[in-house]
């Protein structure tokens, strides 16, 4: 058995997660896919964005275009979420781009 102690340091850059860690990294919001442009709708409160898929054709497979849902996004991340769409295309996250 040893009895020697670690005094080294850890370096918090390798500890950074890039993933959200608090429930207000996330917004309800309502998400409406325009298949004649490719670009999805979000608006929540006085804000809206209008944002790209990176895979429109998944996106497209979740929702119907026109028809507004109720989801998440996360604006930093430029991520959304679109509850049950797992089950039609097996995942319920979406990446966008500006």
């Amino acid at each position: 058995m040893h009895n020697t102690t670690y005094a080294g340091s850890l370096e918090t850059s390798n500890l950074i997660n890039p993933l959200p860690r608090f429930a207000n990294d996330w917004i309800s919001a309502w998400l409406q896919f325009d298949s004649g442009t490719g670009l999805l709708h979000i608006g929540a409160g006085p804000r809206e964005w209008i944002l790209e898929p990176v895979d429109p054709l998944k996106l497209s497979s979740a929702v119907d275009s026109g028809i507004q849902v109720q989801g998440q996004f996360n604006p930093g991340l430029k991520i959304a979420l679109i509850p049950g769409s797992h089950q039609l295309v097996g995942s319920s996250f979406f990446r966008l781009r500006a």
